[in-house]
């Protein structure tokens, strides 16, 4: 999936190479491009497994929020669906390539500096797809294709966990396969088949986190809400369990997990978190700021420890038809018995130059 870094010459005459890259790995990611052009060494090293490797041990990756904003074909006669990113401080939003195979519907994760993209419908059409497009966000940003899942799929949950991506559920094709697995950095990377109990699968998959190092599925249908723990799996369907009923009738709109905590959007308590010690969910107060009515507009993630929530709104300042994105960094704070505390630590406006009516279909930070 990558290029591996060939140890030929010292990376920085008169040093091991062990300090280089000690002092490599410590470059804020602004600089790579620009350090590409030092050597090839430098650039298989930019572009290879070990440098992001390194800065995660050092604690010296940074995120990049990736959106993929969807424009229905009433809009614009053409259904159209845009990859960008969203850099702090900036007023303007970073395009990114198209995948060469347009989906909708698709499942979504990162592993590192890859955006991994799954199934969906391809142009717009009802048939579920297998395939995999997979996005480098380093340097070069290049799209490529992945090895296809075993089933063909639409509206599936996607997530990364413990080095596997995990596609579970959506509408699928003919297969039996509701749930499958696969390593990317395997030397030749296959989906492995999860065995799942019929009675837990469901068609349409609305969100999906990892909680507790369990990987939990939101459905629309019955039954609600599942989990599958890998560290269960024993080649049974005894890796999957049903979620508390507090959980389950709490997550209303899209999530994430910040520190542990598990946050929805609804249009009644807005921010809301879970406590798993009671099975309830708690509202994040003192976060005084109009947000959208329908919770299903609002996109939660997690950027780097911080509870980042995005929305599109019309723009009001240039008069024209085009939205903007909203997106709010807030840090939460638990009192106790006196709930949980927001505050935010950044509100910024960004021009996406997209239609009215359209909205955010994914929202994911790669951290490498």
């Amino acid at each position: 999936m990558e290029d591996q870094y060939p140890p030929s010459t010292p990376l920085i005459p008169d040093l091991p190479d062990e300090i280089s890259l000690q002092i490599i790995a410590r470059v804020p990611r602004s600089h790579h491009r620009t350090l590409c052009h030092v050597s090839r060494s430098w650039r298989s090293l930019l572009l290879g497994r070990l440098l992001f490797t390194l800065r995660s041990s050092l604690h010296c990756t940074e995120p990049t929020l990736c959106l993929n904003i969807h424009t229905p074909l009433i809009e614009t006669q053409t259904d159209s669906s845009r990859w960008m990113v969203l850099n702090r401080g900036h007023s303007h939003s970073q395009p990114l390539p198209s995948p060469p195979l347009a989906t909708v519907h698709s499942g979504c994760t990162t592993v590192g500096p890859f955006l991994f993209v799954l199934g969906g419908s391809l142009s717009g059409l009802g048939a579920p797809s297998n395939v995999v497009q997979i996005l480098d966000l380093r340097i070069r940003r290049q799209w490529s294709l992945g090895p296809s899942m075993s089933t063909a799929r639409k509206a599936v949950a996607a997530c990364f966990l413990d080095g596997r991506i995990y596609a579970i559920g959506g509408w699928l094709g003919s297969s039996e396969v509701w749930a499958e697995s696969l390593n990317p950095f395997d030397t030749n990377p296959q989906w492995v088949p999860i065995d799942t109990p019929f009675h837990l699968r469901s068609d349409f998959m609305f969100d999906c986190v990892v909680l507790s190092s369990r990987i939990v599925a939101k459905t629309l249908a019955h039954p609600g809400l599942v989990a599958y723990d890998p560290g269960q799996n024993t080649g049974s369907c005894s890796a999957w369990v049903l979620m508390p009923e507090g959980l389950k009738l709490g997550w209303t709109g899209r999530s994430a997990v910040v520190n542990s905590v598990l946050y929805t959007y609804d249009s009644v308590y807005k921010i809301k978190g879970y406590d798993a010690g009671t099975d309830k969910w708690r509202p994040v107060m003192g976060v005084d700021i109009d947000l959208p009515t329908f919770a299903i507009c609002v996109k939660l993630v997690n950027f780097h420890g911080v509870l980042c929530v995005i929305w599109l709104q019309s723009s009001i300042e240039n008069n024209t038809n085009e939205m903007v994105v909203n997106w709010m960094g807030l840090g939460v704070t638990d009192l106790g018995s006196e709930g949980l505390h927001g505050s935010i630590l950044w509100l910024e406006n960004v021009a996406v130059g997209v239609p009215f009516g359209s909205y955010i279909l994914h929202g994911v930070v790669a951290d490498f």
